[in-house]
């Protein structure tokens, strides 16, 4: 039988540069690869894939032609642009996109923001006086916004969404989406002189007040909302009536945003032809401009550029968070991966190819992604045949669109973002799992509606950091305790088998947990964070805390008043002086995986107060997990072996200079050892009772010194030789079986158990040790007092 003494030495930076370099040209060839995902599916590409794909894209081709004008005006430009840019997005996307079901293009949300950007825009002079011209601002827009994207893209940055919390996303998305809801009213009721660019609430106000002023576009905007609605829920229910006709009720339903654009540019049409009126008693679209009039290289303007320095952050988090929330959502529903980086590369692309054809900025949709994924997409091709849709109707319906009433647009808007707005169900569900993640969505929702979208849309990211910072500068800790389990066969104690550790604040067991040891000397602590500077002060403040409650102090204070410290001026009480002296600390790090200077310099001073807190040395029993970073920083600050420094009381001389040498053997191993026979092969053999310590080793030397009352000289110099070390000795049995793991260095451990175990066995020894010591000193005692009586 064997058992096994692991390490896991750090790396030599020389080694890790060396490997690097070798790696290279794979990681190359990797990340090329996955610049085009589209290799991967394109080659297997069928029939079956290619009808599903066109069956949704005609089902989301009605869709985003209505969808396209109508956020156009959200945004305050042409509506025209609006199809520009849906038409650039899809066609891009499937080359780059790892997602079947996203649709980049106009988007509700972003298109809020730059219609609150245009409303700016569109009052400076350099507009007033023609200088400036919309498309100038869409291109430039579009451009600058697309080429940060395809950086962050294209260094692989991708993954800086999720550190955004998905409460802060919803409640600014529903913020948002009743923000779009409430300045459409006015447009439904064909209010005019309301300033949309205004905070929603005061928007809503001012509907409210100039109600009384709602023209004939009403008729449209109230008629549109009505069927809207009427086709949704109706479509509900007849799906639950008639499931066998499942697919032909999707059809019915997904239709009523075309229908409504269809239905009420005819009548409107009707009305201005046969009505014969010089102007038009309804708001209409106007002339749509037919084809891609604004094509070309973008001209670059630094003038307004440096317009939109301040307003381009906020777009670009509004295209990475809107994105990233829809792509992953349908991502998880459908199993497939999203690769978020790659995802950001191809909103970058779409918009940087997109400010040639005029578009200004998009990103994933909702409603249209959303239809897609219910459409039965099955692979991103489905996005390029939509463009094709989009491109027909740029060149083929553009004149059917002039008579497009404003109001039936609005209540299409309305209508399309409603799904954002999260009912009471979200709102229990947050209040239901953490009430903190209930206050982060309310408020969140609740800035997005009394600020505007270019203030709001920083309250995710901004909460989303104040939340992961207070986390990681308070993260949780445990003092534990072990609960020990009877065998109901035997109603004897397993030590190894039914020994459990918890909290000994835990809500259910706690009253059934003991401390470690009987008289507390034992402190079990366990940190449940990464200990990086952000929270070490706290983490060891908390574990002397822990130490100063339980255990006494080593050294009594001064009697006399004046001589105490100023900040330890209190006199031991009759229940401190009961309490036990500490005798060692086990640490239990297997759920760190980060400790950075700041952690392990926490680490020495918390040593170092123990230390001078007992007023002897401590030993620290540490449980190290798997993690590389936390060892080399655990050996850095010496707590491997424990070798005391002279200089510098409480703290370790460091392993990785004065640690355990190649092959696994302490220093001065050979002197310790060297009457054992040694394994040759790289397998270590042996047992634990093999392992010796300082401690130990000038113990037994003070034992046997005051026995027999010499060989003082030879005991302090093997006292000095003796180090922790492991003796690797052949063992009967199977070689090939193991029957213990344990850490090369001898105060790390694999489990908590056998720290534990560890400290138990080290303060009895102690205690053995101490009761040796009195006896023999009461020996020497009685001796010198006999020889003292018989001289006398």
């Amino acid at each position: 039988m064997t058992t096994i003494y692991v390490d896991n030495p750090p790396p030599r930076y020389i080694d890790q540069v060396r490997d690097g370099i070798k790696a290279m040209p794979g990681q190359a060839q990797i990340y090329f690869k996955d610049l085009f995902p589209i290799v991967h599916w394109l080659p297997k590409y069928n029939l079956v894939w290619f009808l599903g794909d066109l069956t949704a894209a005609i089902t989301v081709g009605t869709l985003v032609i209505p969808q396209s004008l109508a956020y156009a005006k959200i945004a305050n430009l042409p509506p025209v642009f609006g199809l520009y840019t849906s038409f650039v997005g899809v066609i891009i996307y499937p080359l780059f996109g790892t997602s079947k079901d996203v649709s980049i293009g106009v988007s509700a949300i972003t298109s809020l923001m730059v219609g609150q950007v245009m409303g700016r825009f569109t009052s400076s002079p350099q507009f007033l006086s023609g200088e400036w011209t919309m498309a100038d601002a869409a291109i430039n827009l579009s451009l600058f916004s697309g080429l940060i994207v395809l950086g962050i893209g294209l260094l692989r940055l991708g993954a800086v969404f999720h550190f955004i919390s998905q409460p802060a996303i919803s409640g600014f998305m529903a913020g948002s989406g009743l923000t779009i809801v409430i300045n459409q009213f006015s447009k439904i009721f064909g209010i005019p002189n309301i300033n949309t660019s205004e905070v929603p609430y005061l928007v809503f106000g001012k509907t409210l007040i100039h109600l009384h002023k709602s023209t004939l576009d009403a008729a449209f905007g109230l008629t549109a909302l009505a069927y809207l609605y009427g086709v949704k829920y109706l479509s509900i229910y007849l799906i639950r009536r008639y499931p066998q006709h499942n697919r032909l009720i999707f059809f019915f339903n997904t239709s009523r945003s075309i229908v409504v654009l269809v239905f009420a540019t005819l009548i409107c049409y009707m009305i201005n032809h046969f009505g014969h009126f010089e102007k038009s008693p309804f708001t209409i679209i106007g002339v749509v401009p037919a084809g891609f009039g604004h094509m070309g290289v973008p001209q670059l303007k630094p003038d307004i550029l440096s317009f939109f320095t301040g307003d381009l952050p906020g777009i670009i988090v509004l295209m990475i968070m809107e994105h990233g929330v829809i792509s992953n959502s349908l991502g998880k529903i459908s199993d497939y991966k999203v690769n978020m980086s790659q995802e950001t590369l191809a909103t970058g692309l779409a918009n940087v190819f997109g400010s040639f054809f005029c578009a200004y900025p998009g990103t994933g949709a909702f409603s249209r992604t959303g239809l897609m994924s219910k459409s039965g997409a099955r692979t991103p091709m489905t996005s390029f045949f939509v463009g094709i849709i989009v491109v027909l109707s740029i060149y083929v319906f553009t004149p059917a669109f002039t008579y497009i009433p404003n109001a039936a647009l609005s209540a299409i808007i309305a209508h399309s973002v409603s799904d954002l707005i999260f009912g009471p169900t979200v709102w229990k569900t947050f209040w239901d799992l953490n009430p903190g993640e209930l206050v982060v969505f309310a408020l969140a929702y609740i800035i997005a509606l009394c600020a505007r979208i270019d203030i709001s849309v920083y309250v995710p990211v901004a909460i989303s950091l104040v939340i992961q910072l207070y986390r990681t500068a308070r993260p949780n800790y445990a003092i534990l305790g072990q609960l020990d389990l009877e065998d109901p066969q035997t109603d004897e104690k397993d030590i190894g088998q039914q020994t459990l550790y918890f909290d000994r604040r835990h809500p259910t067991v706690g009253k059934y947990i003991r401390p470690i040891d009987e008289k507390n000397s034992i402190i079990c602590f366990q940190p449940q964070e990464n200990i990086i500077f952000q929270n070490s002060a706290f983490v060891f403040e908390k574990l002397m805390d822990e130490i100063k409650s339980k255990t006494r102090r080593g050294q009594a204070p001064a009697e006399k008043l004046g001589d105490r410290a100023w900040n330890n001026a209190q006199s031991l009480s009759d229940l401190d002086r009961e309490k036990a002296l500490l005798q060692s600390v086990v640490l239990d790090l297997s759920g760190v995986h980060q400790m950075d200077f700041s952690g392990m310099e926490g680490l020495k001073d918390a040593a170092v107060q123990t230390q001078r807190y007992t007023g002897r040395p401590v030993h620290w029993y540490i449980v190290t997990g798997d993690s590389a970073t936390v060892r080399k920083s655990l050996l850095f600050a010496g707590f491997g072996n424990q070798r005391r420094d002279v200089k510098h009381p409480g703290r370790f001389l460091s392993d990785l200079l004065h640690g355990v040498e190649e092959g696994g053997h302490a220093p001065g191993i050979e002197g310790c050892c060297s009457h054992l026979e040694v394994q040759e092969d790289t397998t270590k053999m042996g047992t634990f009772d093999n392992v010796i310590t300082i401690e130990q080793a000038r113990r037994q030397q003070e034992l046997e010194s005051m026995e027999t009352g010499s060989e003082r000289e030879a005991g302090s110099q093997s006292i000095e030789s003796a180090r922790w070390c492991y003796c690797d000795i052949r063992t009967e049995g199977k070689q090939d079986r193991i029957v213990a793991v344990h850490d090369i260095f001898p105060y790390f451990f694999i489990s908590l158990h056998e720290a534990v175990r560890t400290a138990l066995a080290q303060k009895e020894a102690e205690i053995d040790d101490d009761e040796k010591i009195s006896v023999i000193s009461d020996r020497g005692n009685d001796s010198h007092g006999r020889e003292s009586s018989s001289s006398t």
